[in-house]
């Protein structure tokens, strides 16, 4: 039982701050988008990718969404 409980405080332990990175990636490339001049496909094609970001970190799947926030944050130039 003890162990049990030490593997699911690890899970939350690591979990929030890929949360927190989900959280603060979203809010760069908002950021970006909307002072930005940027080509109309590349707009759509970034806009598409954070909504799909933000569904997969809502599901708890960070690293996954992580993984496409910085896919277009390169696509914008940006860190």
């Amino acid at each position: 039982m003890k162990a049990a409980a030490s593997a699911l405080a690890l899970l939350i332990a690591l979990a929030a701050p890929a949360a927190a990175s989900c959280a603060e990636d979203l809010q760069k490339i908002d950021q970006a988008l909307a002072s930005e001049q940027i080509a109309p496909d590349v707009k759509a094609q970034v806009q598409d990718m954070r909504n799909q970001a933000e569904q997969l970190c809502s599901a708890q799947n960070e690293d996954e969404g992580i993984d496409i926030l910085a896919e277009a944050a390169a696509l914008l130039g940006i860190e």
